[in-house]
């Protein structure tokens, strides 16, 4: 069924567990994704990123986005990621997107804010649920998408998020999920990771009271032990992408290999990926609801 993350949201912080959030950028990581959460029986949330246009335009990808959440057995958000622009943001909007991150972090903290609370009083009335990003995530995963080129990542303490600008960020702006930096890289990690779980304390003190939840995005390569602790330390939101979508390379070639040079139908390459999309996404979901026992 399609919902409203603010729901989710509210039950992940009542029993204490992260919600996976992962990019659906064709059909097949869009059946893959949701076929794992309806197996496992646990919300997801699905996205499209303002990255993925290259490959799919946001009006051909959200009638299947909303198609297949509505139809789930399982609560489906339908989010927008890491909208870039104001144009972008509302073409969301209009495409029935039920949340939409407005990521304005590349700006000062007080532009960030005042463009931030812009949108949220816009589309507010609509029901519609926002997110947004504090501190700066770095990329390790460049593209042509202005504002996502890389990184350089020798010192990632540089990008965190400070815990007093959280704390003006969130009672200023109203925003349901602030994306926060401690330590978590888009793409995959260069070295072992190694979060800041005592910022992530510090940050949810800090906004509680304001109706902001907190999310964390690159969790793709992070240690286990790692993840489970950002989870009980607050985080109710966590994208995840890279490692699911690069996993399935193994699995293709060893299919190609087989078949030793006889034609082989892009149709059953396809299924093949799909299978293994899914096992990456319920991987990861099970992961992030490991703190709630039950579901």
């Amino acid at each position: 069924m399609l919902v409203n993350m603010k729901e989710m949201l509210a039950d992940a912080e009542k029993h204490n567990y992260a919600i996976g959030s992962l990019n659906t950028p064709n059909l097949e990581t869009l059946r893959a994704v949701i076929g794992a959460a309806e197996e496992l029986g646990c919300p997801i949330i699905i996205n499209h990123a303002q990255g993925h246009e290259p490959v799919v335009a946001l009006e051909v990808i959200a009638p299947l986005m909303k198609l297949y959440a509505e139809n789930a057995k399982v609560p489906v958000a339908m989010h927008i990621d890491h909208g870039l622009d104001i144009d972008f943001c509302m073409r969301a909007v209009r495409a029935g997107f039920t949340s939409i991150m407005c990521d304005r972090s590349a700006y000062p903290l007080e532009e960030n804010i005042a463009l931030t609370k812009a949108f949220v009083d816009l589309v507010r009335p609509l029901g519609i649920t926002v997110e947004a990003e504090l501190g700066a995530m770095p990329n390790n995963m460049p593209s042509c998408v202005p504002g996502q080129e890389q990184s350089d990542l020798s010192d990632l303490t540089k990008y965190f998020t400070r815990v007093e600008e959280a704390e003006k960020f969130a009672r200023a702006t109203g925003v349901e999920v602030l994306a926060i930096s401690i330590g978590t890289v888009h793409g995959m990690y260069t070295e072992k990771s190694n979060l800041d779980i005592q910022r992530i304390k510090d940050i949810k003190k800090a906004v509680e009271g304001t109706g902001t939840y907190l999310g964390i995005h690159g969790c793709s390569g992070t240690e286990p032990d790692q993840v489970v602790a950002a989870i009980n330390a607050g985080i109710r939101k966590i994208n995840y992408f890279t490692a699911m979508d690069t996993g399935i390379t193994p699995a293709i070639q060893q299919m190609i290999d087989g078949y030793e040079g006889r034609p082989l139908n892009y149709s059953l390459m396809v299924n093949v990926a799909m299978e293994e999309l899914k096992k990456g996404a319920k991987q990861a979901l099970e992961l992030f609801m490991t703190c709630k026992k039950s579901w």
